[in-house]
């Protein structure tokens, strides 16, 4: 096997009965066993066009008999991998359809069944079917095809890849890259990531700018005040801010303090150098403290909180993390450090992602589907050519969130996404209360919404003004929220 570990190949078509008698014999038994494993390396950029699998043709030209003759046929759902019904949501459709090359189309929608199909052979533990799948999924689905729907699918073969070399190690070999193990994915790349997002999608902007019109109100009146990032990579979100700080009427804070937390110390110092520089111009006293430590590690004295000061902490894209600890120990000890600060409000950023923190895998995988292909597709109408790097770089971000969803269980998933409703309901478990989201936060979104893809976006509340969603289509992406801390856990 050649290139270091870069391709994908399958070794032959699994022969049902023979591979199970190799696998379980010992002695000679054994080792026909190794030789006869089916080799993957479950990396989305390995599956190439045109990948050899044994006597198939291209899943392009694939009449849909085939896949009623294929192996998983006798024992996969009709109703697909979710039970739901089998019409085409919105967000699917659009995914597929957002293409200029004539097959691009049909061969998006073979790709969505392979994928529901491969599921659902996943879940009933038909491994001859799953290899059957994967099989035509490598030969079709790209992390540059022509259409969202082509490089989503790339990354959930991947994912699958994964799940099935997990569930069946004496018949999948899996070697995953080094980018996949957690924690690998670097600062620099989120860092390149949130920028391209920040360019082509409404999705940061919507995320910053209507939380900061809350923090305005926070700080509404108040002269020394204090924002802790407890994820603040490259600072994105306080440059305007700062202007508006300046800006207020009838007079400015006399002190602007921003403590940051991330794990680059680097980063952190060119952060809190670029806000200093912004500060300095706006005629603002300013100054910038960095915790370098994970979110789950910061303690109290690690933040500088002092006397006379409001204080208001900001969590976006971060306090998800704290779910992998399924005891909720994590998320309790973080209310309670955001409690001890004394903070005037907590303000949470996060995906509108029901289902993928719980519930069946078959109905998480569906909802995962909808989801990211949304995403992609948001990405996709920005216009960026396929095989651009700055495309294929924020669709890796949310490719390891893929992974996480798919391929994973237990503590090895460190991505875990909630809806509202169930955000909801741990901050009320943990001592908060909402604290709303005004009319300004709902103008600014929706003013942010109309700058991208006009009529494709648009800007939902949830509840009576209890939060602001952020949706594609028809679907919910991103939900922000603001808490405080009721008054008996204060």
């Amino acid at each position: 096997m050649g290139g270091d570990g870069d391709e994908v190949w399958f070794h032959q078509s699994i022969a049902g009965s023979s591979m199970i008698q190799a696998a379980a014999g010992e002695g000679g038994g054994r080792e026909e066993a190794e030789e006869q494993k089916v080799f993957l390396v479950p990396s989305a950029a390995a599956f190439p066009h045109g990948m050899a699998v044994a006597g198939s043709s291209s899943l392009a030209p694939a009449k849909k008999e085939e896949y009623s003759k294929s192996p998983s046929s006798h024992s996969s759902s009709s109703s697909g991998t979710d039970g739901g019904s089998s019409a085409m949501p919105p967000v699917l459709e659009a995914a597929i359809t957002r293409s200029v090359v004539p097959e691009a189309e049909s061969e998006a929608l073979e790709l969505v069944g392979a994928l529901t199909s491969c599921a659902d052979s996943l879940a009933v533990c038909n491994y001859e079917a799953v290899n059957y799948y994967l099989a035509r999924l490598g030969e079709t689905a790209s992390p540059s095809g022509p259409t969202p729907l082509h490089r989503v699918a790339s990354y959930f073969a991947e994912a699958l890849a994964l799940r099935a070399a997990h569930m069946w190690p004496h018949v999948f070999d899996a070697t995953p890259p080094r980018e996949l193990t957690d924690g690998a994915f670097h600062d620099d790349d989120d860092a390149m990531a949130l920028r391209v997002l920040n360019s082509v999608t409404p999705i940061p902007r919507f995320l910053h700018f209507t939380l900061n019109e809350r923090l305005l109100r926070a700080f509404d009146g108040h002269d020394r005040v204090h924002v802790i990032d407890f994820d603040i990579k490259q600072g994105l979100q306080w440059p305007s801010l700062l202007q508006s700080l300046a800006a207020r009427h009838p007079e400015p804070p006399s002190h602007v303090r921003i403590t940051g937390v991330g794990a680059s110390r680097q980063e952190l110092q060119d952060t809190g150098a670029r806000l200093a520089r912004v500060a300095a111009a706006l005629g603002l006293t300013f100054e910038f403290h960095a915790v370098v430590d994970r979110l789950e590690d910061v303690r109290l004295w690690m933040l500088h909180v002092k006397r006379g000061e409001r204080v208001a902490v900001n969590c976006i894209l971060a306090a998800h993390r704290l779910l992998r600890d399924e005891t909720g120990g994590a998320m309790s000890d973080f209310l309670g450090l955001v409690r001890s600060t004394g903070a005037t409000v907590l303000l949470l950023g996060e995906h509108e992602a029901a289902g993928l923190n719980a519930g069946r895998w078959e109905a998480r995988f569906a909802r995962a589907l909808r989801h990211y292909a949304a995403a992609f597709d948001a990405v996709g109408a920005a216009g960026l050519p396929p095989a651009s790097a700055a495309r294929a770089r924020a669709e890796e971000m949310f490719a390891r969130e893929i992974r996480n969803a798919v391929a994973f269980e237990g503590p090895d998933r460190s991505e875990r996404h909630e809806s509202f409703a169930g955000w909801r309901r741990r901050m009320e478990d943990g001592g908060f209360q909402n604290a709303g989201i005004g009319d300004r936060e709902a103008m600014q979104g929706r003013m942010i919404a109309r700058m991208f893809a006009p009529g494709n976006y648009s800007v939902h509340p949830q509840g009576d003004g209890e939060g602001l969603t952020l949706l594609w289509l028809d679907h919910p992406l991103y939900t922000v929220t603001a808490w405080t801390p009721t008054a008996d856990s204060a």
